[in-house]
């Protein structure tokens, strides 16, 4: 992995670079920001760069040896950790941190990939950072001398799903760094770190990309030209979420199901509800989740409409008639309470919540909120009344 392959972040990798060529590399890095945007990638090309024999303008020659072992995940001076389960299966572990090296912006994580084989899962155990794994492995690796390389790296993924336990270990090795060693810690959520971490580590950010750069990124993976167009626009700014869309061959169908969720809601036939209810929740809730998100992305395209009067900055443009006869035959629409109702509702399928009765409920919020009547209950209330 070389810094040219990072997609977008001019400002992050010339920062990155830069610290590389002049040798003032701090010894410990925060890389925070979206999902998806490539903070794994440039934590990957910054410790393949400063492996590399023969480095050029702080970017790795991606062509000696130790490029070739970083590139593959084999350079025994960089070490990659990633959050699993307590009983780690390091055969599973191996395996998606080989795909991660192949494809840095590809989901190799255990909480939206809980299983490697495609299918529609979900994990009932716990995915942390313990303090076994950073004592018995991280802390364990970075206090050894380099083996071949000139530095020691380590990449800690997810850093925010660390354990209070893991992350005060993980402080200690903070506070007393090894001599030419480097940590990465990469997250999405950096207010979830301890302060006294962040204190101790140099912040880097990450900021959404652009559709553009989205779009070639698909384009360059062989999706067709119109695909890419569309899919570019449904990731809101994120490469990973958009190879999510674009290997989910049941995209369509499922965008389907949410309009015809909007279309059975606005009607209010109780027993068509129920059942359109029982369709959106049978397959279990990681799709549910993704089910929102879908009818999230609609929703903002409508007020988008609302608001410009085209569909020149909508995400679902190959949907645009079908919104516009939305937008026009629903002028009174409340657009805004039907978001919160989703995002309400999303919150809701995040706890252990009954999906069918959550999804009745977000229903009739969005049929009122269509047909503009007032005084219209929240998801959580009408849960109460149902309950």
């Amino acid at each position: 992995m070389t810094f040219s392959k990072v997609i977008g972040q001019e400002r992050v990798v010339g920062s990155l670079k830069k610290a590389i060529e002049s040798g003032r590399v701090a010894h410990a890095y925060v890389f925070y920001g979206p999902d998806g945007v490539g903070k794994r990638a440039a934590a990957l090309a910054m410790a393949a760069a400063l492996q590399c024999d023969a480095p050029s303008g702080g970017e790795s020659c991606g062509t000696c040896g130790a490029c070739h072992k970083a590139s593959k995940g084999l350079h025994p001076d960089v070490h990659v950790m990633m959050p699993t389960t307590k009983e780690q299966d390091l055969q599973d572990v191996g395996a998606r941190l080989r795909m991660l090296a192949e494809d840095p912006y590809q989901r190799v994580d255990y909480r939206s990939r809980p299983n490697l084989d495609g299918k529609r899962s979900a994990t009932n155990k716990q995915v942390h950072i313990f303090i076994d794994h950073v004592n018995n492995h991280l802390r364990k690796e970075m206090s050894y001398h380099s083996v071949e390389g000139k530095y020691r790296v380590a990449i800690l993924l997810d850093a925010d799903l660390m354990r209070v336990d893991a992350a005060n270990a993980l402080l200690k090795l903070l506070e007393e760094p090894g001599n030419r060693s480097v940590l990465i810690l990469v997250t999405n959520r950096i207010d979830h770190l301890l302060p006294t971490i962040l204190s101790r580590c140099q912040q880097i950010r990450f900021d959404t990309l652009s559709t553009a750069d989205v779009e070639r990124a698909l384009l360059s993976r062989g999706i067709d030209a119109s695909r890419a167009a569309t899919l570019s626009r449904m990731a809101d700014g994120s490469i990973g979420r958009a190879i999510d869309l674009a290997s989910n061959e049941d995209l369509l169908q499922t965008r389907e199901e949410v309009l015809e969720f909007l279309r059975v809601s606005y009607q209010g036939k109780g027993n068509r509800v129920v059942s359109a209810a029982d369709a959106m929740s049978r397959p279990g809730r990681e799709y549910t989740k993704f089910q929102l998100l879908v009818l999230l992305g609609l929703l903002r395209d409508l007020i988008l409409i609302r608001a410009s009067g085209n569909t020149d900055l909508v995400v679902n443009i190959d949907q645009a008639e079908a919104l516009l006869r939305f937008s026009s035959n629903l002028p009174d629409a409340n657009l805004e309470n039907m978001v919160d109702a989703v995002e309400e509702t999303a919150m809701l399928v995040e706890r252990n919540i009954n999906l069918r009765l959550a999804l009745i409920s977000l229903s009739r919020v969005l049929g009122r909120s269509m047909r503009g009547e007032p005084g219209v209950r929240m998801v959580t209330d009408l849960l109460e009344v149902t309950a």
